[in-house]
């Protein structure tokens, strides 16, 4: 056989394999043209606590993988375990406590826990006497009735010497007036929810976490069958990568997210402003910050995360509360994919092991010494401390609210420079025409002498006018709260940085709405013009070209509530930072040029005058055909 006729053959069996092939693929789009129907069992009732599942699901991830998903709320009927190994749901969302139905021979599989530490918690009133766990003895306690439920807060009671017969455990009516109105001492609650409604009717409140006195459970943990995922490999794998893709949505839009929960998942009826605080606090739940040596913000845990060791320690705690009494098959039980990287490095074995026997170590020892030093300490010595702490607190509080108006001031004092430079020129020069007309003897009608008097004046009514916008910006007397519109407190913002604002070349676009709020206008214009300052200088800094430099203000009213948008083109802020704008001396700045205040009292000012909710994202948009990235910060305010 020549040459040529072998290579005819060859490439006739490779013309034949690329049609097999082409087939092949053919056939499995049209395999999975209709999307495979999964379902998911909640928890709870429809809510910010399951936002990740819904988004995916709004922005198309599952069905990007062929998957129709059903999401199941929850009834008091729905036994969640259950319903997951008798197949009558493929997915599932479960507390800590599938880890007992596991060890006991339940065919569970944990894919990922979202949130990292449980949300759960025993909440009181402020007013209760209630100040430490020893004030639980013999109170009424509302709480589930099932063990493994509320096992993180009987193991927080226990430690502290608080016994189950100490007290009267109350079945859960998930009624929160029976705390309100005193018909019990505490509630088992979620730090997402009830302390939400509480600040709603202003009702001060404590809050008791387990995580605080050191039992650390997950929270919401995504699980399925071994079964399920022998038969569904590829599935299960797509399905859960979709899910934690949802959830990555969901926290970096958390407004959006909030305005999709309340238009198409709102059963409980909760207010717009709701999710988003609730969001604020899941999120918090679900990231916890990771320091470098320098004590800069460097990463997070993977989303997701399941850690052995941190299994073991809730295993143990099962064990002494006699809810189990074998070891966790954590082999059996993580998922095989559900091993992300914390910090993007890998570390040895070796390492690891002895990287963290050295850091239990350490916590033991820090532990033990914060307990010792409690036992020690008599009730009066405690409340002097406390008392002591609320004193240095409440003075630090009122240092920091000295130290951001004198930078307010500084800033006050540069825009008056930039706005009174012009009319003072022009006055300059209009006296020092007829100065020099007056010494040459030269004749001065009295058209020109009239005119150079009239802009004089003209120039001196518009320094006097500035002069009275910016002593009204100082006095935020309290007799001065009253009704008035955000749209015109933001354009008067506006109006104290317009020179700033053109010296720098910032291009301002609004789009606002006329909104109606009571509070102190001029505390609001603080707050507002701390954004202004910071976007200026955030241009400027980074030396972004002029024809490039655009600040967009956006106001809309989404159900009862106003959300303010402040969006720029300065390029953003470093993801490892994005958190920690609003601490207090927290300055990307120079010490010379910036004291860290600014942003820190704007989300007092928001947080605590307006009840309100202030964050703040990285954005990438289009804008004249061109692409852009920045800052945006949102701002939530309930609209009356």
């Amino acid at each position: 056989m020549n040459t040529t006729v072998l290579l005819n053959k060859i490439k006739k069996n490779l013309n034949k394999l690329f049609v097999f092939f082409l087939f092949f693929i053919i056939f499995q789009n049209l395999a999975f043209a209709e999307n495979k129907k999964i379902s998911l069992q909640l928890t709870w009732l429809h809510q910010f606590q399951f936002a990740g599942y819904y988004m995916a699901k709004e922005m198309g991830y599952y069905d990007d993988i062929g998957i129709d998903l059903e999401i199941k709320e929850y009834t008091y009927e729905t036994k969640i375990t259950d319903a997951v190994v008798n197949k009558e749901v493929d997915f599932a969302v479960g507390r800590s406590s599938i880890i007992i139905d596991k060890i006991n021979g339940q065919d569970i599989v944990a894919l990922g826990a979202i949130f990292q530490s449980n949300p759960l918690m025993l909440l009181v009133r402020e007013d209760s006497g209630i100040t430490s766990i020893e004030d639980f003895k013999n109170k009424k306690i509302m709480i589930a009735n099932v063990s493994q439920y509320r096992a993180s807060i009987i193991a927080m009671l226990n430690a502290n010497g608080i016994a189950t017969r100490d007290v009267e455990l109350i079945p859960h009516s998930f009624d929160i007036n029976d705390l309100i109105n005193n018909k019990v001492d505490a509630m088992a609650s979620y730090l997402s929810n009830e302390p939400l409604t509480m600040d709603d009717r202003n009702i001060e409140y404590r809050v008791f976490h387990p995580k605080d006195y050191g039992f650390d459970f997950y929270g919401d943990i995504l699980f399925t069958t071994s079964s399920f995922i022998k038969e569904n490999p590829k599935l299960t794998r797509k399905f859960y990568e979709a899910s934690i893709k949802g959830w990555k949505y969901a926290f970096n839009n958390i407004i959006k997210t909030s305005e999709v929960i309340y238009q198409k998942y709102n059963t409980q009826n909760k207010s717009f402003i709701n999710y988003v605080k609730e969001g604020e606090i899941l999120k918090k739940m679900t990231y916890v910050p990771v320091e470098g040596e320098q004590g800069d913000l460097i990463s997070h845990p993977s989303l997701g995360l399941l850690q052995k060791d941190k299994l073991e320690e809730i295993v143990g705690v099962y064990k002494v509360m006699g809810l189990v009494y074998k070891d966790l098959n954590t082999k059996e039980f993580i998922y095989e994919f559900n091993h992300p990287k914390m910090l993007g490095f890998h570390l040895s074995k070796q390492e690891i092991y002895f990287g963290s026997l050295f850091a239990l170590m350490f916590l033991f020892v820090v532990f033990y010494s914060n307990k010792k030093k409690k036992w020690l300490m008599t009730k009066n010595e405690l409340e002097e401390i406390l008392e002591s702490q609320r004193r240095e607190l409440n003075k630090n509080n009122r240092l920091l609210m000295v130290q951001s108006k004198l930078a307010a001031v500084g800033e006050m004092l540069s825009n008056i420079a930039h706005q009174w430079r012009q009319p003072l020129s022009s006055i300059t020069s209009n006296m020092s025409h007829l100065q020099i007309r007056a010494e040459i003897d030269e004749h001065i009608s009295k058209e020109i002498l009239f005119a150079s008097i009239h802009s004089v004046n003209n120039q001196c009514r518009y320094l006097s006018e500035t002069i009275d916008d910016f002593r009204s910006f100082f006095d935020n007397h309290s007799s001065n709260i009253g009704l008035f519109d955000i749209k015109d407190a933001i354009e008067k913002t506006q109006n104290l940085t317009k020179d700033s604002y053109r010296f720098n070349n910032i291009n301002i676009i609004t789009d606002l709405d006329n909104c109606n709020i009571v509070d102190n206008q001029n505390t609001f214009i603080q707050s507002m013009l701390n954004i202004f300052n910071n976007t200026k200088d955030a241009f400027v800094l980074k030396n972004i070209s002029e024809e490039d430099r655009f600040f967009f203000i956006t106001m809309n009213i989404v159900s009862n509530t106003v959300v303010i948008r402040f969006t720029d083109s300065a390029g953003g802020i470093d993801e490892d930072i994005l958190d920690c704008v609003f601490e207090p001396y927290f300055t990307t700045k120079h010490k010379a040029k910036g004291t860290g205040l600014g942003l820190y009292m704007t989300h007092q000012i928001i947080v605590n005058h307006l009840k309100g909710i202030i964050i703040v994202s990285n954005k990438e948009f289009d804008y004249e055909n061109k692409k852009y990235k920045g800052a945006e910060f949102t701002i939530t305010i309930a609209y009356p």
